[in-house]
């Protein structure tokens, strides 16, 4: 989908994790037994040492997009 001038809300542009394929070939791209376990792990640990929890956004599940008109271009971390 090619973005247009107004541009389209995001919902309406980018696709959801359902809609893309994994980055590993060997899943089908849906989230496994653990996908609620990691990130909450992640988000309850992550603590940077320099910065105070006001200042520290942690986030999960959330595609990364390079380009907003090439939507396969995203990069999805557990956190």
């Amino acid at each position: 989908m090619y973005q247009v001038d107004p541009p389209l809300p995001p919902k309406e542009a980018l696709p959801t994790m359902y809609d893309l394929k994994s980055e590993d070939p060997k899943e089908p791209g849906l989230p496994d037994e653990f996908n609620d376990f990691q990130p909450q792990l992640l988000r309850d640990t992550f603590h940077p040492p320099n910065y105070r929890p006001d200042e520290v956004f942690v986030a999960s599940d959330l595609n990364l997009y390079y380009d907003i008109r090439h939507y396969e271009w995203y990069k999805r971390p557990d956190c």
